[in-house]
């Protein structure tokens, strides 16, 4: 069973960028998959790793289209982006050190992030990438 599921309600009307989440929507399935067979202390580090590998370059494909576009709330969605960055960093790091369990709320901190990001910012951008003829 899913965590997240991917719908046409997520497009941001630019199909690289809606490939882009699609990944991420599967990323954070497959972090729940390894947790309910009981894997995920052993693959989360790794999983996360990669997640935030992939959600940089994401980010960096998405602000370049964003400056391309000369979208006007460039900066502000950036912090958005850095600041979910830093967080994700430090929890790999707290469970490298074990310093914090691998828990449901770090998937749903993740899932709900995912989702309202998309759904609040990343939809915002559309009409300006759109009209510098992005799609």
């Amino acid at each position: 069973m899913s965590l997240v599921s991917w719908g046409l309600d997520y497009s941001v009307e630019v199909e690289s960028l809606d490939r882009q989440h699609q990944i991420l929507f599967d990323m954070l399935n497959n972090l729940h998959d390894a947790m309910m067979q009981g894997k995920g202390t052993q693959l989360a580090p790794t999983i996360l790793k990669n997640l935030v590998q992939y959600t940089r370059e994401h980010f960096s494909r998405e602000e370049g289209l964003m400056i391309q576009a000369h979208y006007p709330h460039y900066l502000q969605h950036k912090a958005e982006h850095d600041k979910l960055i830093a967080e994700v960093v430090e929890l790999v790091r707290e469970l490298e050190t074990s310093k914090v369990l691998l828990s449901t709320k770090l998937l749903d901190f993740l899932r709900d992030w995912l989702k309202s990001h998309i759904l609040s910012s990343d939809k915002k951008y559309t009409v300006y990438l759109q009209a510098a003829g992005i799609h």
